[in-house]
């Protein structure tokens, strides 16, 4: 193997047969033409090491992408659904500011949409044979992505439940939990079992919390 280091991109979106042809063809006819220094900005980056394996590889639970898999996978349906509600409803009123409601109301939905698939791609994280990398929105500053790396293992690896009580919900039909991940001794926040000064990866499902206790403590 080279000693170069190797830079692998993972380009949008994951499990892009999810979102249908529309991100089909927005991906090849408008991402790929953005410069890579832009797109870094915004898309999870990774330069590999020399040697270095991917060995598990995490991303958000599905529920958190259910309003872009709409969007992009039933564009057309969506297109002909406001059409038709369009029409019914300046035949039934004769008012054309009623009739625009379904329009406004995919416009919303699109805005979410964009706004939901930005959050879930950008979330993300790897387990190699050499360190953990996990990529998150940057705070305060959509839709900027950061990457952390850490370059030994975590000491404490804690599901939790979510602080919201939507995402409780899903967790409680799902399974899946926010993955506190910490470097540091055990530290618990007073009268929970909740861990103290902990990167938090939300939403993982149980299969991927545990393929990820069981590269990191075996």
């Amino acid at each position: 193997m080279s000693d170069e280091t190797t830079t692998t991109t993972v380009s949008p979106p994951h499990g892009r047969h999810r979102y249908g042809r529309i991100a089909e063809w927005l991906h090849e006819q408008f991402w790929i033409r953005i410069p890579v220094k832009y797109r870094h900005n915004i898309w999870p980056e990774v330069d590999f090491l020399p040697g270095e394996e991917v060995q598990l590889e995490v991303y958000l639970a599905w529920y958190r992408d259910i309003t872009s898999t709409l969007v992009f996978g039933y564009f057309f349906w969506l297109i002909g659904v406001v059409l038709v509600g369009t029409a019914l409803l300046f035949a039934l009123n004769q008012n054309m500011y009623l009739a625009l409601i379904p329009l406004i109301l995919l416009v919303l939905l699109i805005i979410e949409g964009i706004r939901e698939y930005l959050d879930y791609n950008q979330w993300r994280l790897i387990k190699t044979n050499k360190r953990l990398i996990i990529s998150l929105p940057q705070h305060g500053s959509w839709p900027l992505v950061d990457t952390i790396s850490l370059g030994t293992v975590p000491k404490v690896i804690d599901a939790n439940w979510s602080s919201s009580f939507v995402w409780r919900v899903f967790q409680f039909f799902t399974g899946a939990r926010d993955v506190y991940i910490s470097l540091a001794a055990i530290q618990f926040q007073a009268g929970t079992a909740v861990v103290k000064d902990a990167l938090v990866f939300p939403d993982v499902m149980p299969d991927d919390v545990f393929k990820l206790k069981e590269l990191v403590f075996s």
